[in-house]
């Protein structure tokens, strides 16, 4: 992918995140690749940054800074995703733009969340945002959606339900249209059944199914991913 059509496809995706979502949080596009300090050959794809580090700590200090105030910058590196480009012919050039983009969102969230304590519900969203993507997500994020019943979360109008036993699952939402009956595909670990769930301005959503786990969750092991993307390695480099 050429520079120009890199940034645009960027900027473009960026737009289509709803305002909410990526509220505080700015856009850069950088034409060099960004190397890892830590782990030579590794390139860093993209990262989070908090845009007055400084500042916050001084008014942290001072009581005076409120969770919205936070603001981050989110940077690409396209030549780290040239790098890795190079090493596999099958790279996403699109998708791994957009993946990057929705996990350093993630850590925008993150890093407010953990200044000031801001409730977990906007980064679940973000993860449900993701879970429609098709693209990767932290197993239990529902939990940190709206309870509205024993073992069911809704978010965004997304009902979740954890089903004890072995899958096949077999739930009635009591919408009227009887019992579903549904599997997780091969590697997903929850079942969605589409417009079963509950509704979003007028629209139908999904119904999605998962294993109720043995134990409880700890509230940290639901947190989000590590900080460090994925990184690029040059051909020829083993990981």
């Amino acid at each position: 992918m050429k520079k120009l059509a890199f940034r645009r496809h960027a900027e473009r995706f960026w737009d289509e995140i709803p305002p909410k979502y990526r509220a505080g949080a700015v856009l850069l596009v950088h034409w060099d690749a960004e190397p890892d300090r830590e782990n030579p050959g590794v390139f860093l794809l993209g990262a989070c940054e908090p845009a007055y580090a400084a500042l916050d700590e001084v008014l942290d200090l001072g009581g005076g800074q409120s969770p919205l105030d936070r603001q981050s910058l989110v940077h690409l590196w396209y030549g780290s995703f040239a790098a890795m480009a190079l090493a596999s012919e099958a790279f996403d050039w699109t998708g791994e733009i957009e993946e990057t983009l929705l996990h350093e969102l993630t850590h925008h969230w993150e890093q407010r969340a953990g200044l000031d304590g801001l409730d977990r519900f906007d980064a679940a969203q973000i993860e449900n945002f993701r879970r429609v993507r098709g693209l990767p997500v932290t197993p239990g994020f529902w939990r940190d959606g709206v309870r509205v019943g024993p073992d069911r979360w809704e978010i965004d109008g997304d009902l979740f339900v954890e089903m004890p036993g072995p899958p096949p699952w077999t739930f009635d939402p009591g919408d009227g249209g009887g019992p579903v009956t549904a599997a997780p595909e091969a590697g997903l670990g929850f079942a969605v059944v589409p417009e079963r769930g509950g509704y979003l301005d007028a629209e139908r959503r999904d119904l999605v199914l998962a294993p109720r786990p043995a134990v409880p969750l700890p509230w940290w092991r639901r947190l989000f991913t590590p900080f460090r993307r994925a990184a690029a390695r040059l051909p020829g480099e083993s990981t």
